[in-house]
Formats: C-alpha cells, structure tokens, sequence
C-alpha cells in the first residue's frame, strides 16, 4: 500500500479524522483543542498521528506527547538544507510519530532535538545526518549492547536509565533520536532467521530511498553495510516469521509479527525482496558460543572434523556487548559432525555438533549445581526443620560455588519450598500480617506470557465508613471501575479490602509489609512476574496509593492514585524517582484540599526531576470533573500494564516515613527513622552515598549494579571505603528471604557504618 502524501491526506474528508477520533468519543473534544491550537503544518502533522493513532494511544497518549512530535517534526524540517526536499509522505510517517513498536510512550525528543540538532545542521544528507549520530548517541548517554538490559521494547528513556539494551532497544533509541532532528527512519528487522533462529532488530534510514544500518554498529562504509548484511540477503521470505519487515505509522494490512509481543498489532511493510543481492549462496556455518555466570564470554574455541581431523574453526567467541545473534562462526559441511573445545580461565568444555544448515552451538562452562547442593537449598527454605539440619544445610552452601545454575537452583527451590501459612492465607483470598488482615478478590485476565502474569493490585473508595459501605466500594473496584484488557498480556486483577474501616484504612505504617506479603503470595502460588506489579485505587485508594507507592516503590512498575492527593509526612515523592507515577484528580474536586495539593505535587514533581532525573508521570487533571472520575478511568490498566519494574536503578532516593520499611532497592538500613534520608548514585564500581539521620546500612550488589570482578569503592558522607568482594550462594539465599524476590536478592552484601 503507497503511503499517504500530504496532497492526499489534505483531502481525506473530515470523517476519516473523525472517524478516528470516535473510537475514544471521552477525548474527542480534547483531540481537537490540541489541534486547534497548532499553526497549519504543525496541523498536518497532528491531523496524521490522530488519523492512524492506534486505539490505545488515542485513550491514554499525554497530549503534550502528540504536541512535542508534531511541532518538533516541523520545526527540525525546516533547520536543514535536505528537510524542504523530503517527500511529503515519507516526513509525515516516518518523521513525525512519537513511537515506533509497542515501547512505552516515554519521549527524549526535545532532549535529543536541543542536543543532536546543531550536531546535523550542516550535513548535505539525511544519510550523512543518520550516520553521524549512530556514531555519537550512544557514546554520549553510555549505553551498551548487553542481553541483562529489562525486557526488550524498551524506551529510550529506559534504555538511558539502565545503560544497557538489545538491537530492539538500540534501535528504538536511535529511530528516535533521528527523528527528533527531522531524519526519516523506522524500525526493522525479522522474527527469526531461517534455520538457525532467533530474532534480529535494525534500522531503516531514507536517503533518495531507504538503507539499512545497525543500531550502535555504524560502519566505516556508510550505509547498508551490517554484519547481518549477508544473512539478509539470503531470506527466502517464504512464510512470516522468516521475513524482513520495516515498521510503518499507517494501517498497510500487513502486522510485523513480533516476538515480544506476538498479540500487539503493529504495521509494516514486508521488505524481504529488497535485501536480496546477487552473489554466492551461504553455504552451511557451524557458529560458536560460550558463557560464563549466564553471560557470554571470549573463550579460546577450535572446531574440528570429527571424520578426518581438519581444523573447521579457530578464535574467540564473542562477549556480553556483541548482539545475540552474532557468533563465531565458520563454514561447515552439511551433516557432517564436529568436535568443539572451549577454554576460559582454567576452564575447558568439550562438545560435539552435527551440522544441519547453520548449526548454533551453545557452551556452558558453569558447573551444574552439585545434588548435595540442591538438597541443602531446598532444605534451607523448607521450613519445620532442626536447628542441627539448619546448620549443615547453611555450611554446605558456604562450600557451594556461584553461578547461573546455582542462582537458578536457589530460586527454584525457594519458589517450591512449601509455606503452610501463606498458602493458607491464599487459599482463603486473604493477607495477614501481625497487627493487619485484608480480604482480596481477583481473576486472571488473558492468557498467562511465558514471563508470567502481571499483577494489578486496585484499592477500593471509602474509609471512614460503615462496613457495609466499604464492603460496596470493595465489589465496585473488582467488578466495575477498570475495565479487562487482555490484549496487554495475560494479568491477575486483585482488589484489596481495605483491613478496617477506618479513615486511613489503605494508608497507615502497616499497610506497605502487608501488601508486600499479597505479592509474595502470587509469586510463589500463581507465578507471577515481580516486574510487573502495578498498584491503583480510587478516593480512598488513592490516598493509599498516594503513600504505599513511595514507601515501597521498589515493589512496582507503575502507580496511578485517582481521586486522592498526597499524605504530608507521609507521602515522600522523591521515592517514586525510578517508578512510573501519574495521578487523576477533577479540576473541581475541592473537598479536603484534594486539587491544591495535587497540583503542589506536580509542581515538587517537576522540581525534582529537574534536580535528579527520571521521575517519569505526571498530573492527570480531568477538565469539568469533581470527585467522580471513574470513567475516564475505566482504561487506565492499558497504561499502568505496559511498563516494567526497574529493580536494579543506579541512582536511588530514599526518605524513610517509618520504622518498619528495612529495604529499598539495593540499600538496607536495619534501624530505620522517621526522616531519614538516603541519595546513592553508582557509577561504574563507584558508589557515592549521602546520608541523614541513618546509622549503619547494607548494599545489595549484583553484576547488573556494579563489577563483582573488580574493587568497589563507597564513599559514604565523604569518606572513602574500599571493598573487595566475592559473590556467595549463601548471600543470595538470605536476599531471597528477606525479599522475597529473585529479582532483589543478590550474591553480594556490604555493610558500610
């Protein structure tokens, strides 16, 4: 399907737009005031995302977001010699979207306009203006190709955060960084590449037609020069998952079938014959790779025949920050079979492979964990045991080595491990700590994703009231307020009972431990994932919200109180810096101060983002609402369900409201204080901590926060301490029972005083 040009597109009828519109009639009204209050080509650019928006974007897309993309795309067209030249169509869809796949709706445009903009003025081409930033951008923000990245669509913005990602991360970076300085470009890539597998993201850049580049990879050639180059020429395009797509804006009728997310639709254009090349066919190539603790290392590797002795293959494997899909490798001979040898500090593996097409072989040089280690672990979480099977459980962990099988074990049995009470506590849809029970109900929505379920965790309406009226907010938010979404991936929906009737039912000291344990229960009983918790509420449980987000933010991806404001003293905004956090409130919602406050929030919001960074959210203010506003909230989880936890942030601000919260990300403190404060940073193997009113604490390090390999130095208050250190199975035993969660327990701890 030809793309839309901007002769065409100005005679779309009114109806194609408003056609569009109405399949969210609650921002109709809102859609146009954007629209009215853009100049004529601004106009053009907002009228096309609005007629091709997909569904969930027209429901909960920021408008500031369709703003920023229509007046940066024009004004960036407008700074270089080649922007004038673009043909229309391929500015508006590929120039002036916010978004390229199904990445969380986060924007570094203007960042990236004011910082690359300048950089690409003077270039004669888009081509030169893309070749020169691929070079630059990610130098500049420190990010790397490593597969320990969150998940794979991620935004920019994460992307920066984590200064990690994979070739679809990458790319989603670089199609927006080019972008925002008016360089047409869009993702593409294949769902698996025939015979061997395995997926493949890059870019596409318009240049008098388009040309492919690496993400992170420029090549010294220019354009259309990639490792995968050859791979891509040979794609015989003969069914879906082994073809070449390049996203597109616009419906075309043709979904590129992405693995991450095999249910979302997203449209492009099926390229596969433009990358085929006359030359010699690849024949058959046996690829090598090897890791280490779970990650890829450069082992010493020769391959031979193991027919007639001769050498196949001689070299290195590759490490953690060369793509996935790129191996050592040599040609082989089909059905042959050959004997591989790896060697890595002291370690040697012996393998053999039989060649059938391009043969991927995959060498581990952890030892599996030992059988006596794995009864010791699941002894170690067992529970009603002697004190003497205790200890020599524990001992026989001290000798354990560490490792990726060893961690996996570790969780495995941790999971397993039986726990009569919380089972209990389960089976009867109830939460209990010492001093708080909480009644819960909940469904599972769609199908459960191989990373497990999600978790939404909405508080009821209420408070000081008569049970029986807390009881009728209780059914309202399970059965009415939020709508089921199961085109997000599979979740679990749960609404929390209040534990009393009081005014701050959801928002005392004693409300985060227990909701921690509800998560703990769908853990371990229902498999969900702990990266993908979200916590919501209405009136009430906004106010909840409101405070046990920021009390353990570490526990969430994302948070959205509605109708509720901040709790002073309670509420510690600087906690929710690495947490996506939007809040709803009616303009008219006056009652208890409620849109004062709010709007106090957003303004200390705004001021500690620019301070600190992240802080990704805002104020949701519902123009002519009062303290209803369950409707335009009825599809908020489509919003809430698309981000992912951050559970290892290099950069953590702590303000403690209580003396119960012992842990916050990777930093411990076992005596907390009301009013203590915590600011750490790490970059690379250096830890800077600022500290109030906190005594002694902990670090809980991983290599996704530091190099275990290498000294780690913590300045504390201004006084340096060096710490060398060694990660232990034992260490991560403990991380699990203090967390709960494999994904905050590490084989390291420091304790700084």
């Amino acid at each position: 399907m030809p793309l839309v040009s901007l002769v065409l597109l100005s005679l779309l009828s009114i109806s194609e737009l408003d056609k569009s519109l109405n399949r969210e009639p609650k921002r109709v009204d809102e859609w146009k005031s954007v629209l009215s209050k853009l100049n004529k080509d601004e106009r053009v650019a907002g009228e096309y995302l609005l007629t091709f928006m997909p569904l969930k974007d027209l429901k909960t897309l920021p408008t500031e977001v369709l703003i920023e993309a229509a007046k940066l795309s024009v004004s960036a067209r407008k700074a270089t010699s080649w922007g004038s030249k673009l043909p229309h169509d391929i500015f508006l869809d590929n120039v002036t979207p916010y978004a390229s796949v199904t990445e969380p709706r986060q924007s570094k445009r203007t960042e990236f306009n004011q910082r690359y903009l300048g950089v690409i003025k003077d270039t004669k081409s888009p081509g030169e203006a893309a070749q020169k930033i691929n070079q630059i951008l990610f130098r500049d923000y420190k990010v790397t190709y490593n597969t320990r990245r969150l998940r794979t669509d991620q935004s920019s913005p994460e992307t920066i955060a984590q200064g990690m990602a994979t070739c679809t991360g990458l790319s989603i970076m670089l199609v927006d960084a080019l972008r925002a300085v008016g360089v047409p470009a869009r993702v593409a890539g294949i769902p698996s590449w025939p015979g061997r597998g395995g997926n493949h993201t890059w870019v596409e850049v318009w240049d008098n037609g388009w040309h492919f580049v690496g993400a992170a990879e420029p090549d010294a050639n220019g354009l259309n020069h990639a490792w995968f180059a050859a791979e891509a020429s040979q794609v015989p395009g003969k069914n879906e998952m082994e073809s070449i797509y390049a996203v597109t804006y616009r419906p075309t009728g043709t979904k590129f079938p992405l693995v991450w997310a095999p249910s979302s639709t997203v449209y492009a254009e099926n390229v596969t014959q433009r990358y085929h090349k006359d030359g010699t066919k690849l024949g058959p190539r046996l690829m090598v790779e090897v890791k280490e603790n779970g990650e890829r290392v450069m082992a010493d590797v020769i391959a031979i025949n193991a027919a007639n002795g001769d050498q196949c293959l001689k070299g290195r494997s590759l490490g953690p920050n060369a793509d996935m899909n790129l191996h050592l490798m040599a040609p082989a001979k089909e059905n042959e079979t050959y004997e591989i040898k790896a060697s890595y500090k002291g370690k040697t593996v012996v393998t053999k492979a039989a060649v059938k097409g391009d043969t991927v072989v995959r060498i581990n040089l952890d030892k599996e964990a030992k059988p006596e280690t794995i009864k010791a672990l699941e002894n170690y979480f067992g529970g009603n045991l002697s004190e003497a099977t205790k200890a020599l459980s524990k001992a026989s962990l001290s000798k354990a080595s560490w490792g990726e099988p060893q961690k996996k074990a570790a969780i495995q049995a941790f999971l397993s491990a039986p726990n009569e009470s919380l089972k209990a506590e389960f089976d009867a849809k109830v939460v209990k700590t010492s001093d708080r029970t909480a009644p819960y109900l909940w469904r599972k929505v769609g199908e459960k994703p191989e990373t497990g379920w999600g978790l939404v965790i909405a508080m009821h309406g209420g408070g000081g009231a008569p049970q029986e009226v807390n009881d009728r907010e209780w059914q309202h938010m399970f059965n009415r307020y939020y709508k089921d979404h199961p085109e997000m991936g599979g979740y679990i929906y749960l609404a929390l009972r209040a534990p009393n009737n009081e005014w701050d039912g959801f928002y005392d000291a004693a409300i985060s431990p227990l909701v921690e344990r509800l998560i703990h229960q769908f853990v371990k009983f229902e498999g969900v994932n702990p990266n993908q918790v979200v916590a919501c509420g209405a009136s009430h449980g906004g106010y909840g919200t409101f405070v046990i987000g920021p009390k353990i933010a570490y526990r969430f991806a994302a948070l959205h109180p509605a109708a509720g404001a901040q709790s002073p003293g309670r509420t510690a905004a600087e906690n929710l810096r690495n947490v996506h956090f939007t809040w709803a409130v009616g303009e008219n919602d006056t009652a208890y101060g409620r849109i004062k406050l709010c709007r106090e929030f957003q303004t200390l919001w705004d001021s500690l983002r620019a301070k600190h960074g992240g802080f990704d959210g805002g104020l949701e203010e519902k123009a002519g609402k009062g303290h209803i506003i369950g409707d335009s909230e009825a599809d908020q989880l489509t919003n809430l369900l698309q981000y992912r936890r951050e559970s290892t942030p290099k950069k953590v601000l702590w303000t403690q409201t209580d003396d119960r919260i012992t842990r916050f990300y990777w930093i411990e403190t076992p005596k907390p204080v009301t009013g203590g404060t915590i600011e750490a940073e790490i970059k690379d193997n250096e830890i800077t901590i600022e500290t109030k009113n906190v005594g002694e604490l902990s670090l809980w390090l991983s290599d996704q926060h530091v190099n275990l390999k290498k000294p780690i130095t913590v300045i504390r208050d201004g006084v340096k301490q060096i710490f060398k250190v060694k990660p232990s199975l034992t260490t991560f035993c403990e991380g699990l029972v203090q967390t709960n969660d494999p994904y905050l327990s590490t084989p390291v701890k420091i304790t700084v005083k």
